[in-house]
């Protein structure tokens, strides 16, 4: 007979030696630009809601490294949950994460980061979240933990005991999903994908100029030894070409105003995630 999910998981955990996940091991960080945006999603999460899942806010952060070493700094959690502020855990994303991440531990003892949507060495993308402004799911359900070299960073689940830190030096809002699985990849640690639904209920990105350009620029010199590095928006290279396409791409995107496009728990029921 085969044992139900979280049996194995609990075994595999037992047999690598760590300690299982529980419930009171975990935290969301946020940071946070528009308290409208973050009640209508992340904090209307019925995990967050509940009080299950601790929600730390940082405000006014000059970058994404900023904000998240100060949540860091502010929690003792075992596993901290970094998470844009609109994005929407689904009902139950506490329990399923708890029994995924303890598969993971099982599975890969050396886990570092692990996120709902990455992107793997061959450039091909990994995960399952409901993506508002394309109005559907990118990825699909049923895949197993994957190991990834880069996430798009509306969702990032960091193990405390790695000792890792967020790269002071890399400016903007912008590829720290890339930076974070480089750095686990040096440390010899790993980076996974996993199957944790959530809805993202963003607005499109207009430009990659600005923030995006100095980010990209400065995880190219970083990280030049490992290149090409792929993204989900594009990849990072010595050669100018591939944020070229890119920015040619989205030459037709328009802003679509501050306002949501629509309603997360309701997304969230229509994608059958709740």
């Amino acid at each position: 007979m085969v044992a139900p999910a979280e049996s194995t998981a609990g075994l595999m955990v037992q047999l690598s030696g760590a300690e299982p996940y529980l419930a009171d091991d975990f935290c969301v960080i946020a940071a946070v630009n528009d308290h409208g945006i973050l009640d209508e999603c992340l904090a209307r999460s019925p995990d967050v809601v509940s009080g299950q899942l601790p929600l730390t806010i940082i405000e006014g952060a000059a970058d994404m490294a900023e904000a998240y070493n100060a949540g860091l700094a502010r929690t003792a959690a075992r596993i901290c949950v970094f998470a844009h502020q609109d994005v929407y855990l689904p009902v139950g994303w506490l329990d399923r994460a708890i029994d995924v991440l303890n598969g993971l531990l099982g599975e890969a003892p050396d886990w570092m980061v692990a996120g709902p949507y990455g992107v793997q060495s061959s450039g091909a993308h990994v995960g399952c979240v409901w993506d508002v402004t394309m109005d559907r799911e990118l990825g699909e359900s049923g895949f197993p933990p994957t190991p990834v070299v880069s996430f798009d960073e509306l969702l990032l689940i960091l193990r405390r005991d790695a000792g890792f830190q967020f790269d002071a030096s890399l400016p903007s809002f912008h590829l720290y999903g890339t930076d974070v699985a480089q750095a686990a990849k040096a440390s010899r640690r790993s980076a996974w994908a996993v199957e944790l639904p959530v809805v993202h209920n963003n607005r499109p990105i207009v430009s990659l100029a600005g923030g995006y350009l100095d980010a990209y620029r400065y995880m190219r010199a970083k990280w030049r030894d490992e290149l090409p590095i792929p993204t989900t928006i594009c990849e990072l290279s010595r050669s100018p070409f591939p944020l070229w396409r890119a920015r040619w791409r989205r030459r037709g995107v328009k802003h679509r105003g501050d306002s949501l496009q629509a309603d997360a728990c309701q997304v969230a029921k229509r994608a059958g995630y709740e």
